[in-house]
């Protein structure tokens, strides 16, 4: 079943939760509304839901306008949060809920609702646990048996509203893996609101992001993370270092770089630089930036450092380096290096657009040969 959003707009008052989202959700796809609290993400579920109705859009499901149906109207599996199972109830039967209080011209025979049951557990590995209460199962089983719940009603499309924020990391990773197989295995039109880019990134077919009531950029995980279309975007997706840049005959200047831009961009600019897209020397270098070394953690694939560079703020800046490059540079606390940008992305702040509506921003390469530095930059 695909979901056409056209148009959709909430207010609360005096204030925009949503302002004119547009998006198409193709049928069989799993998308990620990724953002901030605040940014709209569970607003835009619940009217996708029918839980809130819009000031103004329409909501389509396979074509057919559903404003003003209610979530048992739509169809609709809704995953909750905090599981909102029945503590008086069994597994089983909080399972078999939303099958049994369906009217009665619509509800099914006891032994087709037992076996609908009781093979849902089995999907969602829970079938031994099937007369336990809720308090009995651990947070990751409750969330399983939520997720089977919502399935329990055949629905079209299955919606989950931060479905694992309030499990521990180690399970967080297990159960992203294991919905990702069900969807898969089923087949259905999904949709869950996350604000952890980690969850979004490695779940997702397709991620929204969102902000202050409007999308951002939508994408594959892969391009809105290597590609972002905006300064928010890349900000807020990983980490990143910011820093204020000075525009010069069409070059951008920061603190530990220089690249060539688009002669759209122009003052004030900022340029953003991942962690591990930072080179790090323990010799001096022609282009590099000289810096002490306040912090080096080894856990992990990737060390993390920080480096306090500049005479004027002793600016921190994070990078990452494999556990090779560490053991190379042999890092200690105090130590003075040389730091410079290999990739760096600058945008406008003055107006983060075009007027037609593409990015202002570059994706700069540097390539090194004999400590001299030359950019090569891409418009996007």
């Amino acid at each position: 079943m695909d979901i056409q959003i056209q148009g959709i707009n909430k207010q609360f008052g005096s204030f925009t939760a949503l302002g004119n989202i547009d998006l198409t959700i193709a049928e069989g796809e799993l998308v990620a509304l990724l953002g901030p609290s605040g940014s709209g993400k569970t607003t835009l579920l619940r009217i996708i839901a029918g839980l809130e109705q819009p000031t103004s859009g329409s909501i389509l499901f396979g074509g057919e306008d559903l404003i003003g149906q209610s979530l048992r109207e739509r169809q609709v599996g809704f995953v909750f949060q905090h599981y909102a199972l029945f503590r008086h109830m069994r597994v089983f039967d909080n399972v078999a809920f939303g099958l049994r209080v369906k009217k009665r011209r619509e509800r099914r025979p006891e032994s087709e609702i037992r076996d609908r049951v009781m093979r849902l557990l089995r999907l969602v590995q829970l079938e031994p646990f099937a007369h336990r209460y809720p308090s009995q199962l651990s947070g990751g089983q409750r969330q399983r048996v939520a997720l089977a719940r919502a399935l329990a009603i055949e629905p079209r499309v299955l919606l989950l509203d931060e479905p694992f924020g309030a499990l521990d990391a180690k399970v967080r990773k297990e159960l992203r893996r294991w919905l990702r197989g069900l969807h898969d295995e089923m087949n259905l039109t999904s949709v869950f609101v996350t604000h952890d880019q980690e969850e979004a990134l490695e779940l997702a077919d397709r991620v929204v992001v969102m902000d202050h009531g409007r999308i951002e950029q939508i994408g594959p995980p892969s391009e809105v993370y290597e590609h972002p279309a905006t300064a928010f975007t890349y900000e807020f997706l990983g980490n990143v270092n910011r820093f204020d840049c000075r525009i010069n005959d069409g070059r951008a200047t920061f603190l530990i770089g220089e690249i060539t831009v688009p002669d759209a961009i122009g003052d004030p600019a900022v340029a953003y630089v991942r962690p591990h897209d930072i080179d790090v020397f323990a010799g001096r270098v022609m282009s590099g930036e000289p810096g002490i070394v306040r912090y080096v953690s080894a856990a992990g694939p990737l060390a993390k450092v920080e480096v306090a560079v500049g005479k004027a703020d002793n600016r921190l800046i994070e990078v990452e380096l494999s556990r090779p490059q560490l053991h190379h540079l042999d890092l200690k606390v105090g130590q003075t290096v040389y730091v410079r940008a290999r990739k760096a992305r600058v945008f406008s702040l003055a107006e983060n657009r075009h007027p037609s509506g593409e990015a202002l921003s570059v994706k700069s390469e540097a390539i090194y040969d004999d400590g001299q530095a030359a950019a090569v930059a891409s418009g996007r």
